[in-house]
């Protein structure tokens, strides 16, 4: 079935949007740091071409028919099923505190927060860290220079990301333990998760396409925002001379 529907929303998106399509087309690699430009851009363009016919559509039903209660209360739960994964790197990164601070945000709201549905950890002080094997990767020096990575569906990643994300759900202690789901449910949680978070913010993607290169201006804010997640919001200055990746 999944086949299917990939196929069906290919053929959708292929009927769609032919000048994204042919801007992916004609595009050739002008950034010599993003060697998968080529292929980012045809990725990239068939992601907005979805968005356009499916995607957008869809969000906006859901967002439109289900409360925005309700809706914060679904967010709350994902947002809460990936901390245990946070907690875990912030002990890999030597951030003691902020593993403990996760571990206690995890046990608040899943007890008293109904399981995630109430986020009442953060109002206690306790807030979401946010960390990643990706993140930990770079901290302890192993993997510094990482390239960017559009995936259709999906979309943007860096290599580096995308790495330590197949690892974290490899061993995610939320979903062997607590919830012990195989391997279609996690995919099934993980696909749900995608949705709920891109709904949040569908209507900022034609902010992205009215820019002179939606391309290069999705790249660079995708990659800022790792960056700020490797630093905790305070990346260093970079040099003018100097572009780095991640």
């Amino acid at each position: 079935m999944g086949t299917a529907v990939l196929v069906s929303a290919s053929n959708a998106v292929a009927q769609t949007d032919n000048s994204l399509q042919q801007q992916a087309v004609k595009a050739e690699p002008m950034n010599s740091v993003d060697p998968y430009e080529g292929f980012n851009r045809s990725m990239f363009a068939f992601n907005m071409a979805f968005n356009d016919s499916i995607g957008k559509p869809v969000a906006n039903a859901y967002n439109n028919v289900v409360p925005q209660p309700l809706r914060t209360g679904v967010s709350n739960v994902f947002d809460n099923l990936s901390t245990p994964i946070s907690a875990v790197n912030c002990f890999l990164q030597g951030k003691v505190e902020d593993g403990l601070s996760e571990i206690m945000r995890f046990t608040i709201n899943s007890t008293f927060g109904l399981f995630g549905i109430l986020d009442i950890a953060e109002p206690a002080g306790l807030e979401a860290k946010n960390e990643d094997l990706g993140q930990t990767l770079y901290t302890w020096g192993m993997w510094t220079e990482s390239n960017y990575l559009v995936l259709p569906f999906v979309g943007p990643f860096t290599t580096r990301e995308l790495t330590g994300g197949l690892v974290d759900s490899s061993y995610d202690p939320v979903y062997i333990n607590w919830i012990e789901a195989d391997e279609g449910e996690r995919r099934l949680i993980y696909m749900t998760d995608g949705f709920i978070q891109y709904s949040k913010v569908v209507n900022l993607i034609d902010d992205i396409k009215n820019q002179p290169d939606p391309y290069v201006f999705s790249r660079e804010s995708y990659l800022q925002h790792r960056t700020n997640l490797i630093y905790d919001g305070k990346p260093p200055q970079p040099a003018l001379d100097d572009f780095n990746f991640e």
